[in-house]
């Protein structure tokens, strides 16, 4: 059987109810990773993730972690949050099981992810983290970055908009840009379609001509721009006396879901739109929309929703928000993209879209042609390919070298602000172990090897003598 190296794949979250896009990414990763390694998923809790993972044959286990949310939106204390995390029982715990694990590689999902990034690291163990998002970008951006070169081996971006936050050296030395796909087996075949899209509007009610626009994540907050769609829809509302606008996802704040409620109902609108939460077979729901539209309002490090609207044939209008701009580009779209922030000119866009019906859909069929050509699976198993290739090439002791010693046991090290305490501690420490290995080397002698010792130490003393 051949040798695959084990890897440790950790997930930053885990959701019991629904799936968010990260998690998407990371479980197609993994199921394609399983040619070259031995992969098991680490995730904080069980859900949809855990379920779907081992349903593909991963290998999963359960640890919860905390996070480093300031990854994300740096500040000046970054680095010494870091620093107060790796001097933490939790660090110390997670660096033994790591061990005990004795992978040759780990992987880290997101950039949140700092702690299993900085045990491997602790043990030896080759980092490669995948980013999925742009980090924020202020003052304080080039800590975050600075971090996470220190601790990985290698990075793994979903896009140019998540590349773009790190300087041009490492792009060129440790980084590899590998935008997300899917596995066929998992999307609903075209002939499915016309049966899915019935069924789904038969459900929520509305007729076949009906025009569907909406919206689709895992969690209608502010950042993904719920109020933005709302503020879309009832510009147009009453051009299109017809047209009926849907919200997916799961509510997060009761305060957002009240504000955006109440402006729904100052139009007097209420019966123009639908709520649902997050579908287990988000499919059936593209199927049944006209127009996808996704008005982020920070940038996206890829936007999976996008490409899940293209791949199902469907009109896409989109913010011009990080990545969501390269998804629209490379599908020909991008006359749809639009200033992020700008809700008037995604109800334009929509409108042009709703005044030449036929158009829009000869344009969804075009656009499934060119995400198939610039997404498809074959060219992301081509891309992938090319990477581990490379990992043979550069680093092959990722492969071939000895594993993490398993049973090996590592206390959390003082942070940075122990001081001169901490370096005489290292330092008397250091001169007690140079003490016993000096006392177990004597010890290792046989009593013979010392009696011999003795005898030839007598007989060439230059003043000791025989006695007569």
């Amino acid at each position: 059987m051949t040798f695959k190296p084990k890897l440790l794949i950790f997930s930053h979250v885990s959701n019991p109810a629904s799936i968010t896009g990260a998690e998407k990414l990371l479980l197609f990763f993994c199921q394609e990773l399983l040619p070259y390694f031995h992969c098991v998923l680490v995730a904080p809790e069980e859900g949809r993730l855990t379920a779907l993972a081992r349903k593909s044959g991963i290998e999963v286990k359960i640890y919860k972690l905390p996070l480093l949310h300031r990854m994300y939106s740096p500040y000046p204390g970054l680095t010494g949050e870091a620093v107060k995390m790796q001097s933490s029982p939790a660090f110390s715990q997670l660096v033994n099981w790591i061990a005990e694990e004795a992978p040759r590689l780990v992987i880290v999902n997101t950039c949140v992810h700092f702690m299993p990034a900085a045990a491997a690291r602790r043990l030896d163990i080759p980092v490669i983290w995948q980013l999925t998002e742009a980090i924020e970008q202020n003052g304080s951006t080039s800590l975050a970055t600075d971090l996470i070169h220190r601790y990985s081996s290698w990075m793994i971006c979903i896009s140019e908009a998540v590349a773009a936050r790190f300087p041009p050296e490492l792009r060129q030395s440790k980084m590899s840009i590998l935008p997300p796909s899917w596995r066929e087996q998992q999307e609903h075949h075209p002939d499915e379609w016309p049966a899915l899209r019935h069924s789904f509007r038969s459900q929520l009610q509305i007729g076949s001509h009906a025009p569907l626009i909406g919206m689709i994540t895992s969690f209608r907050m502010e950042s993904k721009g719920v109020h933005h769609f709302i503020d879309m829809a009832l510009s147009i509302k009453d051009e299109f006396p017809a047209a009926v606008f849907l919200v997916v996802g799961d509510a997060l704040r009761p305060e957002y879901e009240k504000q955006c409620q109440k402006r729904i109902e100052a139009y007097g609108a209420s019966d123009r739109f639908i709520f649902l939460e997050a579908q287990g077979d988000i499919g059936r729901v593209y199927c049944g929309l006209d127009i996808v539209v996704v008005p982020s309002l920070v940038p996206e490090g890829f936007g999976l929703t996008a490409l899940e609207g293209l791949l199902y044939g469907k009109p896409v209008v989109a913010y011009d928000a990080g990545g969501l701009g390269e998804v629209l580009r490379a599908a020909g779209s991008g006359q749809f993209l639009v200033e992020t922030g700008s809700a008037g000119m995604l109800a334009d866009r929509v409108r042009t879209i709703l005044n030449l019906p036929d158009q829009g859909k000869d344009l969804g069929a075009h656009n499934r042609n060119q995400v198939m050509a610039a997404y498809g699976p074959e060219g992301y198993r081509a891309r992938l390919n090319a990477i581990v290739a490379r990992w043979l090439s550069e680093q092959p002791g990722w492969f071939h070298g000895p594993p993490v010693a398993a049973g090996t046991k590592v206390e959390a090290r003082p942070s940075a602000s122990s001081g001169r305490r901490g370096k005489r501690k290292k330092r008397k420490g250091n001169s007690v172990r140079r003490h016993d290995i000096r006392r177990e080397r004597r010890r290792s002698r046989t009593r013979p090897a010392r009696s011999q010792a003795r005898a030839r130490k007598r007989r060439h003393h230059p003043i000791r003598r025989r006695k007569a």
